[in-house]
């Protein structure tokens, strides 16, 4: 009979209230509410969850019930009765409806009178992800928002703010906005209020307005910049500018600017330019620049390239060598004597001869991440000879490391491995990721690179598959 009762015990009863807690703190709220029903202790335990995650409230995609929403919301936080919130989350995953304005007001007054910690708002509208609605649609958070001097972390998608005054985030040390038109001013007043911010994601649409980046404390910068109507023209009349004495990453997405005015930059070690194809307009089968614009992009790569004096790590997207290229054959970018990391994507095989040719601007280059995109046809036999060349004479004999992505579609791109191989004789290791759903081209592709002769004694090869 004592061992009945022992089964009958409650065990998740006894569970301390912090481990409770805990627990639920990683679950969204329509599932913790559901949990009222393992144990009674539980049962009113959520109302002081200092972890509030309003996310995939409704989970059915045939429709969108902005009124359950809204109900499901005002409930929860009537009964919340925490001393501290450390992290609020809204995210509509289905679309944010204008009539949720008032109720999202609201919120964000209960969050900011409870010295909320940690903020995340995603509000996408039907065609925010492509960048098809108007910036007057999206949802304008209250000027209460700005005076929230608890905040450490915020992250905004799919609303904008209202920055008319001063911002007091004196504790911020994170923000992501992810919105549409950010004014230079509102920028500016943004950084005034944030003394201790460290981390900055800056997502925005092409515009003429410049930007004017200035934080003493700001350790890693992501810029991403978006066409707003697809078919448009990028303008190149806009300037960036960065002041940052502490910045370390440094990350430059989409759009490029017409003028890059990198000041105080000195403690950058990681950059990363991951720009759309400057070349070919895939919306209107168009050139994105002509001649005159290509060179303009060119001498702002040069500017920013000779801020990138203590640069350990570059990451480059595909397309940026043809861009530049005319400059660096004629000797117009200065090496880059601390670059010991490289990593580029190619779309075309033939992107990777021209990087191969300006290879020499990275003279102590110990470790290259080629990622291959390219589909057949490959490369002919004069644009293999001329790597060849570019290749004997190029710093990529003295790599220790190389990794590759391909998918191997292209015949060339075994000729190339092979030729790394055996002219890079003071390499340690090859890592190849092959990408094919089918285990028996997989192995394939694994057993003709093993053959490869190899010029180093102690050179490690590695292949896996990435399905």
């Amino acid at each position: 009979m004592d061992d009945y009762k022992m089964e009958e015990r409650d065990r998740l009863g006894e569970l301390p209230d912090s481990l409770i807690l805990h627990i639920l703190s990683f679950l969204p709220m329509r599932d913790v509410v559901s949990t009222t029903f393992l144990s009674k202790r539980w049962e009113n335990l959520w109302t002081i969850l200092p972890i509030l995650n309003f996310s995939d409230i409704i989970r059915d995609r045939s429709h969108n019930d902005q009124h359950r929403v809204r109900n499901f919301v005002n409930r929860a936080l009537l009964f919340w009765k925490g001393t501290k919130l450390k992290k609020f989350t809204i995210d509509i995953e289905h679309g944010f409806d204008k009539s949720l304005a008032g109720d999202m007001d609201l919120w964000l007054r209960f969050v900011v009178e409870n010295k909320v910690e940690e903020l995340n708002l995603r509000l996408p509208y039907k065609g925010v992800e492509n960048l098809e609605v108007d910036n007057e649609d999206l949802y304008r958070a209250p000027q209460c928002l700005n005076s929230c001097s608890s905040l450490r972390k915020l992250s905004l998608f799919g609303c904008n703010l209202l920055v008319h005054g001063s911002v007091s985030w004196n504790q911020l040390k994170n923000l992501s906005m992810e919105g549409f038109c950010f004014s230079e001013g509102m920028i500016n007043r943004i950084l005034s209020g944030t003394p201790q911010l460290e981390v900055f994601r800056l997502c925005l649409v092409e515009s003429n307005a410049n930007l004017n980046i200035r934080s003493k404390c700001l350790k890693k910068l992501k810029i991403i910049k978006h066409l707003f109507y697809r078919g448009e023209q990028p303008s190149l009349d806009s300037v960036l500018r960065i002041c940052c004495p502490n910045l370390e990453t440094l990350k430059i997405s989409g759009v490029f600017y017409g003028k890059c005015l990198f000041t105080n930059v000195s403690s950058l070690t990681d950059a990363t330019l991951d720009l759309y194809d400057l070349t070919y307009h895939e919306f209107n089968d168009s050139m994105y620049y002509d001649a005159p614009g290509i060179k303009v992009l060119g001498e702002t790569m040069r500017h920013v390239f000779s801020t990138f004096q203590h640069v350990e790590r570059v990451t480059l997207s595909s397309g940026f060598f043809q861009v530049i290229g005319a400059s660096l054959k004629k000797n117009l970018f200065s090496p880059l004597p601390n670059v010991v990391f490289l990593k580029v994507e190619v779309d075309d095989l033939i992107e990777l001869v021209e990087m191969v040719h300006h290879l020499e601007i990275f003279p102590n280059l110990k470790m290259l991440v080629i990622e291959d995109q390219s589909y057949p046809p490959g490369i002919n036999a004069e644009n293999y000879s001329e790597f060849k060349t570019n290749l004997t004479k190029s710093c990529m004999l003295q790599l220790k490391i190389i990794e590759i992505t391909s998918n191997f579609y292209n015949s060339s791109m075994f000729r190339y491995v092979e030729f790394l191989l055996k002219h890079c004789s003071m390499l340690e290791k090859l890592v190849v990721q092959t990408i094919s759903r089918l285990q028996a081209r997989s192995l394939e592709i694994a057993e003709r690179l093993l053959r490869m002769p190899r010029s180093s004694p102690t050179a490690e090869v590695i292949i896996f598959n990435k399905k």
